[in-house]
């Protein structure tokens, strides 16, 4: 009982000092919307890009790996691998 108390405690004195904090007014709707195309968007960007590079490049050149593959030991071995279960 004695832990709640004080974390209600803790809670009021918290909210007590939020009182007197001064809120910065709300900016102009253009200069938000400029500020969020200057600093968001090219992170976005990059994030973008660094996951292509790092996600779908990979998986690419994985499955055209296994086609190469493929394709080298058919013409070795004249014979095509045998083709996996569905699902794996």
């Amino acid at each position: 009982m004695a832990a709640g108390r004080r974390q209600d405690e803790a809670r009021m004195d918290l909210l007590e000092r939020l009182v007197d904090v001064e809120v910065p007014p709300v900016p102009a709707a253009r200069d938000f919307t400029a500020g969020v195309r200057r600093k968001l968007h090219p992170r976005l960007l990059a994030l973008h890009v660094a996951e292509f590079a790092l996600g779908a490049t990979a998986w690419a050149v994985r499955h055209m790996l296994v086609a190469l593959f493929a394709a080298v030991l058919f013409t070795v071995s004249g014979r095509w691998p045998r083709s996996r279960p569905e699902g794996d």
